[in-house]
């Protein structure tokens, strides 16, 4: 048994290392300079390991992720995972397009779908559209700080000048950046840079001129590697780097991040949710601050559904919400595994009924995870029988199937999925939680 769980946690880091280099040989025979959201598909990619590899390569190119499995030839579905990156919410991004989708669910950072495998062009081509419209267009693989705020009247060359006093710039005291808020751009034109000859060279840069409501004046600005319709409409927020153009013999501003500007969208039908989060157990059971009308949430959900039933609870009594789950002390996969194998030949020789909760509890998973745990089980000698709230192990005297390895795989990766979203649910925001989960629940009420 130790075997074959070594097999096959091994056998999903290579499926994970060949899918990486697949996406990679696609990756190179795309534009990347006009790619906002990456979509690939693949009939020989497996599904438990997208999720991860959709992560690596958001990270490595700075752009939204979706990986999907197109499966066999009889199969109209493809299904897949997504991943995105700091600026982008991709619950939203990918929820807009649920006309197209069969299946969806997830959080901002991560999601997983399944769509018909004719409707994957079109979602593409939507998905691309909607993120150069209305969403963060993203110019980096990190999050961009700016060093100063400034107005469109603050360009030029004081400023410059006075930014030139903080020289020499490079490693440990880089160029500063500056923000400006609720800027607009006119005069927008792209083409290809000319080399020294007046050849083409294949690298885009976009022109414009950047106002706001400080002064009338045009200010003038370059974006390197973009088109022009990648740049948002209306009101932006812009990160930009001052910049002197001796061809010109003017001053400039480049581009280094920009966004469409957000408007905070919360109501007063609001729910008021207090963060406990990581606090002691001693904290909360003599906590003095303890509202008669506080409903305490202390399990790390570990979907946008487990947590909508508690707000849905909380708006209709109206109560205040304290989240006071603890980050989950989670063991590996593998661990997890060989704890359920050990639980199951206890059980199967003692020929004890276990309840369900108490495996659950002992594991750390979700039901949904203890269903791929007991296919596993089946798949590996093992009758595992549900009766009402309890369960039943029998160890047969079968050998393992052809599809343990598999079985055993898919088990893995779920719980590795599950672990992954506890994580991101024990450090996201309170403004994200009202954000996601407000709307939703306004809207169906």
């Amino acid at each position: 048994m130790a075997e074959i769980t070594e097999l096959a946690n091994t056998r999903r880091k290579s499926l994970q290392k060949n899918v990486v280099q697949q996406v990679q040989h696609k990756l190179s025979h795309i534009d990347l300079s006009t790619t906002s959201v990456i979509v690939l598909a693949d009939s020989q990619w497996a599904t438990g390991v997208l999720g991860l590899v959709a992560g690596q390569v958001a990270q490595e190119t700075g752009r939204p992720t979706i990986l999907l499995s197109l499966g066999g030839k009889n199969d109209i579905l493809a299904k897949g995972s997504a991943r995105s990156i700091n600026s982008v919410d991709l619950y939203q991004l990918v929820s807009e397009q649920a006309h197209l989708l069969h299946s969806f669910g997830g959080h901002p950072f991560a999601a997983g779908l399944s769509l018909k495998v004719e409707n994957i062009p079109l979602f593409t081509q939507a998905i691309n559209q909607k993120l150069r419209q209305n969403l963060d267009i993203l110019t980096s693989k990190l999050t961009v700080t700016a060093d100063l705020k400034v107005t469109v009247a603050d360009l030029g060359r004081e400023l410059f000048t006075q930014l030139k006093l903080l020289e020499p710039y490079g490693i440990g005291n880089p160029v500063p950046k500056l923000l400006i808020q609720d800027c607009w751009f006119e005069n927008i034109w792209h083409r290809n840079q000319q080399d020294l000859k007046g050849n083409k060279v294949q690298y885009i840069k976009t022109d414009f001129c950047v106002r706001d409501n400080s002064t009338n004046i045009k200010f003038p600005g370059v974006w390197w590697g973009h088109y022009k319709d990648e740049l948002p409409l209306g009101k932006c927020d812009c990160i930009f780097e001052l910049d002197y153009n001796t061809y010109k013999n003017r001053y400039e501003v480049r581009i280094i991040n920009v966004r469409a500007s957000k408007k905070s969208f919360l109501t007063q039908t609001s729910a008021k949710i207090v963060d406990w989060r990581n606090c002691s157990t001693s904290f909360l059971e003599n906590s003095q601050e303890l509202p008669s009308n506080t409903l305490l949430l202390s399990e790390c959900p570990s979907s946008w559904n487990d947590l909508q039933v508690w707000i849905e609870r909380n708006l209709y009594n109206q109560q205040i919400l304290a989240i006071a789950w603890n980050e989950p002390k989670q063991k590996s996969p593998v661990q997890i595994w060989i704890t359920l194998v050990g639980l199951a030949k206890y059980l199967s020789h003692n020929q004890k009924l276990a309840p369900r909760i108490q495996i659950l509890k002992k594991l750390q998973i979700s039901d949904q995870c203890l269903h791929f745990g007991i296919q596993a089980l089946n798949s590996c000698g093992f009758d595992v029988k549900s009766q009402e709230n309890h369960l039943k192990i029998m160890q047969s005297h079968h050998n393992l199937s052809s599809t343990s390895e598999n079985e055993i795989c898919q088990f893995l990766a779920a719980i590795h999925e599950e672990q992954f979203q506890q994580q991101y649910f024990s450090q996201v925001s309170v403004s994200t939680i009202q954000a996601m989960i407000f709307p939703k629940v306004i809207s169906a009420s």
